[in-house]
């Protein structure tokens, strides 16, 4: 209880005291060894969102492959790498390192602290994830992956994840560590933005479940590098798999509870009310025990599928009831926000049809459709939601409107046509997951087309975010100033310049009283 009641030590009124930081390096020196969590978490978002525009790529290709159109582009088995490296972009390379990157520029803001815990430690993990990214890549280039035909490319494969998993944990170990120990005078845990909140059990559950996954590669990297046998993909896609994937994106759930309050200009009803939707979204989303294969047909993993509804619904609810209540400011941010939690919504619907056992749909092309609901929509919604909203505090610029409404509109109907083929495949025409051949029938071949041009829009929507995000960040000094809160929000990241100084406030902090719940 003494974690949940009572302030840190005051540390931070020590640090805010201490002499300036030493000025880094200006160029490229000063990004290469910078332990500025500002600049570090600005280098994790530009690569995250680089590797979200590689993952839409992928999928266009995929779903171009699948059309039976006559132009094979893939064999059987390149296809499935190609499937198995989507899956794994999307949910290791885009997702978590978002979420992680935007929670290291953000929790120090919004808990008042000068700095963010291990410093040296952030940075590594950055640079240990760019450089395993890269690993992971080119053993696929090597004809790696989990059914690579050369023992020394499936090695490379198996080695590139674990350090990947390794270098999300150790980013998300700083991210907890700072909300939970390095919070300003007078913020109790309870009294910390949802943001926060949601950082600390999404960032949890990873140091939980990512360990869980380099164990696994472990055991499959033995018997690969001196047996010969690999193992099969089931034994590391549970990652992304129900429930797992829900823990994946409670970060994504904590920044729609900050935006939508502060674009219509009304609180919500209880902070404690967003507290525990994202502890369910994080309950929910505990899956390393599905290492088991028999635990698929356990009581429990039905329970658990069908539960995350509940969260999902609450979260729609909670939102939805917000805006109602207030004054909605028809801006970009609100409107990326609300498609997010949609597709949030029907991810979670999806997932507990998937579970029901007499439907057969577990191993099916449904599994991926309820994966790009998820990741690609509802995540990827809840990123370009972030970047609209907090865009003036991280590059000191507004991104444009008509773009966010661009992504907005392409995402939102891309993710929903390249998810329905493949809800349809899997439950009307049985279609396995990340397999090629099959039965062409009328109903698949209409639902094939429509795939393809909503991985099209899909992927140009991302283009069209990613190329606002990165011209907010190269051309920031052709730009106005911004005001230190455009949206009015409460936080104390809005306390201070847009963007902060080195050590984040000018002077000690004051908490609002609109953030005690």
């Amino acid at each position: 209880m003494a974690m949940t009641e009572t302030r840190p030590a005051p540390q931070s009124d020590v640090a805010l005291a201490a002499a300036p930081a030493p000025e880094e390096p200006a160029g490229l020196a000063g990004w290469l060894s910078t332990s500025d969590h500002k600049r570090v978490g600005r280098m994790w978002l530009a690569t995250s969102l680089l590797f979200l525009f590689v993952a839409a790529i992928l999928r266009e290709l995929l779903a171009v492959e699948r059309l039976n159109s006559g132009a094979d582009l893939l064999t059987d088995g390149t296809f499935f790498q190609v499937f198995t490296l989507h899956s794994e972009a999307l949910a290791l390379l885009v997702v978590v390192p978002f979420f992680v990157g935007l929670a290291t520029y953000l929790v120090p803001l919004q808990v008042g602290s000068p700095e963010l815990a291990f410093p040296r430690g952030a940075a590594v993990a950055y640079w240990g994830y760019v450089v395993s990214a890269v690993v992971l890549v080119a053993a696929y280039l090597a004809d790696g992956g989990i059914t690579g035909t050369t023992a020394a490319s499936v090695d490379l494969y198996l080695l590139g994840l674990i350090a990947l998993a390794l270098s999300l944990s150790v980013g998300a170990a700083c991210v907890v560590t700072t909300a939970l120990t390095m919070r300003a005078p007078g913020m109790t845990l309870l009294r910390a933005p949802l943001f926060t909140w949601s950082a600390v059990v999404g960032g949890g559950l990873l140091l939980l479940q990512l360990p869980i996954l380099v164990a696994d590669l472990i055991e499959l990297l033995i018997p690969a590098r001196y047996a010969g046998d690999v193992g099969s993909y089931g034994d590391i896609a549970w990652v992304w798999g129900v429930p797992a994937i829900y823990g994946l994106v409670v970060i994504a759930a904590g920044v729609l509870l900050e935006v939508v309050p502060a674009m219509v200009g009304r609180p919500l009803r209880m902070h404690l009310a967003g507290v525990v939707v994202l502890g369910l979204l994080g309950l929910f989303g505990i899956g390393g025990w599905l290492l088991d294969p028999t635990a698929f047909d356990d009581l429990l993993y039905v329970a658990m599928g069908l539960a995350a509804v509940v969260p999902a619904l609450a979260l729609l609810g909670i939102l939805g009831d917000t805006v109602l209540g207030g004054s909605p400011s028809l801006k970009a941010p609100l409107v990326l926000a609300m498609a997010s939690a949609i597709l949030l919504f029907l991810g979670a619907a999806a997932g507990a049809v998937q579970v029901i056992e007499p439907l057969e749909l577990a191993g099916t092309a449904w599994e991926s459709g309820h994966a790009q609901l998820v990741l690609f929509g509802g995540a990827g919604l809840a990123a370009f939601a972030a970047l609209w909203f907090w865009a003036p505090k991280i590059w000191g610029v507004h991104l444009s409107e008509a773009a966010g409404f661009a992504v907005a509109a392409l995402v939102l109907g891309g993710a929903i046509l390249t998810a329905g083929p493949d809800l349809v495949a899997g439950a009307a025409d049985d279609l396995p997951m990340g397999a090629l051949e099959f039965e062409e029938t009328d109903l698949v071949s209409v639902t094939g087309g429509i795939g393809v041009a909503g991985a099209a829009l899909g992927a140009l929507g991302v283009l069209v975010g990613v190329g606002a995000a990165l011209a907010a960040g190269t051309r920031r000094r052709d730009r106005p100033p911004v005001s230190d809160a455009p949206w009015g929000g409460v936080g104390l990241e809005w306390t201070t310049t847009s963007p902060p100084p080195a050590h984040n406030f000018e002077e000690q902090p004051v908490l609002r009283v609109e953030r005690a719940p």
